[in-house]
């Protein structure tokens, strides 16, 4: 292609024409000019084609990291309620009788020593996403709703686990464990009588662990659904951008 402008240029100043080798020179120009402009303009769309994808897998990332924590929110949500339910039948059949129940005993005694109530608020998905330049192109309600989702929110809950480990390590030390309650390798019925020698201590102690389980539900039962809302943000964003 170079040969061939150069044989007109050529041609064009052996027969005289300067005027019109200029103007056949100008226009040369202008066309390199327009094709390096195109190929610029390829290779931008090119790098912008390339950064986008690499956003929505990053978006994609950050989708499925919340919909894990949904999924843990709302399986502990129903284990928190169970726990709420077989709390209510023991306290309220001890306050009508005067006895304590052995339908839910051992496991509300195993459950009372359960201490190691942990919740990992921290995400790397979360600390990658907010250093880098996704986060400075998201628009700002999408920023501060993913912010105090991780930082807020899952800090919130981060503490209510860390109280209720607190509730059962008490628990465990100042009642399970003086009364040889830790292992729970008697029948039922001897259980209920060791039990039954320090019933109001054991109702306390069960009225205060179901507090904090209430408290940790409400929590799930409020976040669930803004991980949701927080979801749908995402996606309606990564398709509309």
């Amino acid at each position: 292609m170079i040969k061939f402008f150069r044989k007109i240029r050529q041609k064009l100043l052996s027969e005289g024409k300067t005027g019109k080798y200029f103007k056949y020179a100008i226009g040369e120009i202008v066309l390199v000019v327009i094709g390096i402009l195109i190929a610029l303009q390829i290779n931008n769309w090119n790098e912008k084609r390339k950064e986008s994808k690499k956003e929505d897998q990053l978006i994609d990332v950050l989708i499925t990291d919340l919909q894990s924590k949904k999924t843990e929110f709302i399986s502990d949500l129903a284990y928190g309620k169970s726990i709420i339910s077989k709390s209510d039948i023991s306290i309220n059949y001890w306050k009508e009788n005067s006895q304590i129940d052995t339908l839910n005993l051992k496991s509300l005694l195993k459950t009372l020593a359960e201490d190691e109530w942990f919740f990992d608020e921290n995400s790397p998905v979360y600390a990658t996403i907010s250093g880098s330049e996704l986060w400075k192109q998201l628009p700002d309600s999408l920023n501060r709703q993913i912010d105090n989702m991780y930082r807020m929110r899952f800090g919130v809950i981060k503490s209510a686990f860390v109280k209720q480990s607190e509730y059962a390590l008490n628990g465990k030390l100042n009642f399970l464990a003086p009364n040889r309650l830790l292992n729970l390798n008697e029948s039922t019925l001897k259980i209920q009588r060791i039990v039954a020698e320090d019933d109001e201590n054991f109702i306390i102690l069960l009225e205060l662990f179901k507090s904090g389980v209430i408290r940790l539900t409400s929590k799930f039962e409020t976040t669930i659904p803004s991980i949701e809302e927080l979801i749908e943000n995402l996606e309606f964003y990564k398709n509309n951008k």
